[in-house]
């Protein structure tokens, strides 16, 4: 049993290393031409950035405006957003 264990986490580390090998080589390879995309057009990169972000928004908006409950109650969504931002406020901290 432990044989097979020790095989599995083998296999699972040549795995991590060949996926973080593949990383690195992508990232060198991409690097130069997205900061070259990002100063050759940099009013169409923030259009796409911002339009992202108001697609994702709206998105998130619908979502909820669907859901009858929180549709009536504005104040709850509010409440809910303000909560999730500490949490997650507070789960950044003890990652750092």
């Amino acid at each position: 049993m432990k044989k097979i264990f020790k095989e599995i986490e083998s296999a699972s580390l040549s795995v991590e290393k060949a996926s973080a090998d593949a990383m690195k080589v992508t990232e060198k390879a991409i690097r130069p031409m997205r900061n070259s995309f990002i100063r050759r057009f940099p009013v169409l990169s923030m259009l796409i950035v911002t339009f992202g972000v108001g697609a994702t928004f709206y998105g998130v908006e619908r979502i909820l405006m669907k859901i009858e409950w929180l549709n009536d109650r504005p104040f709850f969504i509010f409440l809910i957003g303000i909560t999730i931002l500490a949490v997650f406020g507070k789960l950044y901290k003890k990652l750092e």
